[in-house]
C-alpha cells in the first residue's frame, strides 16, 4: 500500500486577515526544535510501518519557506533513511512569494522537492495589502522566475476569488495575469469568511457587507471556460492542470485524500487517515514540542503516535459515504463503480440507489466514462455542489 505524508509547518510572518489555519506568527525561533520533534514523529511512525512507501509529500502551512534548507535537509536525511521513497514521490512546498530567494529555492530543488505551490492569492497590489499578504506582485514575478531557474518545472498558484470588494472584471484581469506566467496547475477558491478572522470581525462591525452569491457564480463559470480555453484540465473543482501528452501535473498528494486513500499527518495541529482511523494532532507549537520530547510518558501504537490527541475510527457506511462525496469532487472522473465495489464489496447502486436515482433525475450528476461506468457532476451539479455531497454525508 502507497501512503501520503503530509507535514505540517506552522511558522508564519504574520496571520493573513482571511486566514484560520493553525498557523502561528512571530515563532521562527522554535523552528530547530519543531523540525527535530518532526523527525521523531516520523520515526515513530516507521516503527510501525515497514516498509513505509511513499508516494507525494507535501509541506502546507503555515509558509513551509520560512524553514532554512538546513532544517529540511535534516527532515529529508531522516525520510531517506526511515521510508521508501517511490522513484516518482511528488514532494511539494507552499510557499509565499515574498520568502524566497533563486538560491534557496536552487537548494531545495537538489534536496528532492520537485513540485512548488505558490500562494500568490491575487495579482492585483490592492487585493493583496486588503488580504493582509506579505508580498506584492513583483514578488510574484520573481518568486516564479527563480522557481524555473532552480529547475522547477511542476510549479501550482494558490488563488482566491469573489473577494469582498471584487467585481467580475478584476477577477478575470487578475487571473489572466496569472495565466501568463503559465504555470502547471491552477488552485483557485471562493472566499470563506471564518469567525476568527480580521474578515469576519470587519463583518460583525458593518466594515463590509457580503458578497453577491450571483456574481461567485459568474467568477467560477468564467474561470472554468477561461482556464479551458486556455490549455487546462479541469479535474476537480477548485483545481486545474496544464494538459499535457508527456506529463501529468495533476496534484497526486491531492488525488490521494480525494480518492479516500491512506494518509499520514505529522506536525502540530495535523490530521492523518490510517488503517480506516482518522487522528488528529495537538495543535500548539509548544505543546506539540514539549509531548514529542516526552515520547516516553505516551503509550502509543499506529496510527498513534505521541502528539495525538484524538482518534475515530470509521465505520463502513462511512467511509462509503466519504467515497462517494469525495470522489465526486473529481469533476473528470468522479465515482468509478468498479473501484467502489472492489473497496467495499457492495455496489454503488445497491448502497445509494435513493440518492443516486435523486441526482439524476435533478441532473446534477450523469453517467460516464468509457463504459458508462462512473457518475459525475453534471456543469449544473458543479455549481451546488456542497447540496449534492450532501446526500452522501
Amino acid at each position: 500500500m502507497n501512503y501520503s505524508l503530509y507535514i505540517h509547518i506552522p511558522f508564519c510572518i504574520q496571520r493573513c486577515h482571511y486566514c484560520d489555519f493553525n498557523t502561528y506568527a512571530g515563532k521562527e525561533s522554535l523552528i530547530p526544535d519543531y523540525v527535530d520533534s518532526l523527525v521523531e514523529e516520523i520515526r515513530i511512525v516507521s516503527e510501525y510501518i515497514s516498509p513505509f512507501p511513499l508516494h507525494s509529500i507535501y509541506f502546507g502551512g503555515g509558509t513551509p519557506s520560512l524553514v532554512p534548507v538546513t532544517e529540511y535537509q535534516k527532515l529529508f536525511n531522516a525520510l531517506f533513511e526511515l521510508t521508501s521513497i517511490a522513484e516518482k514521490c511528488e514532494i511539494s512546498l507552499e510557499a509565499n512569494p515574498g520568502t524566497v530567494s533563486l538560491p534557496y529555492l536552487t537548494s531545495l530543488r537538489a534536496l528532492s522537492f520537485n513540485r512548488i505551490s505558490f500562494g500568490i492569492q491575487s495579482t492585483n497590489a490592492r487585493d493583496l495589502i486588503r488580504l493582509g499578504r506579505t508580498h506584492t506582485v513583483d514578488d510574484i514575478l520573481d518568486a516564479f522566475v527563480f522557481a524555473r531557474r532552480a529547475g522547477f518545472h511542476n510549479i501550482n498558484l494558490d488563488m482566491i476569488n469573489h473577494l469582498p470588494w471584487q467585481d467580475l472584471t478584476a477577477w478575470e484581469n487578475s487571473l489572466s495575469r496569472a495565466v501568463a506566467l503559465a504555470p502547471e496547475h491552477f488552485s483557485i477558491y471562493s472566499l470563506m469568511i471564518e469567525p476568527g478572522t480580521s474578515l469576519h470581525d470587519w463583518y460583525q462591525r458593518g466594515l463590509m457587507t457580503p458578497q453577491d452569491e450571483d456574481l461567485g457564480a459568474d467568477m467560477y463559470e468564467f474561470t472554468i471556460d477561461y482556464l479551458d480555453r486556455a490549455g487546462y484540465e479541469h479535474y476537480e473543482i477548485s483545481n486545474w492542470a496544464k494538459r499535457d501528452e508527456e506529463n501529468q501535473f495533476r496534484c497526486m498528494h491531492n488525488m490521494q485524500y480525494w480518492l479516500n486513500q491512506p494518509y499520514i499527518g505529522i506536525g502540530a495541529g495535523a490530521h492523518g487517515y490510517i488503517n480506516t482511523i482518522r487522528t488528529e494532532n495537538v495543535s500548539g507549537i509548544e505543546n506539540y514540542i514539549t509531548r514529542m520530547r516526552k515520547r516516553g510518558e505516551f503509550r502509543v501504537g499506529l496510527p498513534e503516535t505521541p502528539a495525538t490527541i484524538r482518534t475515530t475510527k470509521i465505520d463502513d457506511i462511512t467511509q462509503m459515504k466519504d467515497s462517494m462525496w469525495l470522489a465526486l469532487r473529481l469533476v473528470k472522473d468522479g465515482v468509478s463503480l468498479d473501484r467502489f465495489e472492489r473497496s467495499f464489496g457492495k455496489s454503488v447502486l445497491e448502497v445509494f440507489k435513493e440518492q443516486v436515482e435523486e441526482l439524476l433525475h435533478l441532473g446534477l450528476i450523469e453517467w460516464g466514462g468509457l463504459k458508462q461506468s462512473n457518475l459525475k457532476l453534471t456543469r449544473r451539479g458543479l455549481m451546488v455542489a456542497n447540496q449534492v455531497f450532501l446526500r452522501f454525508i
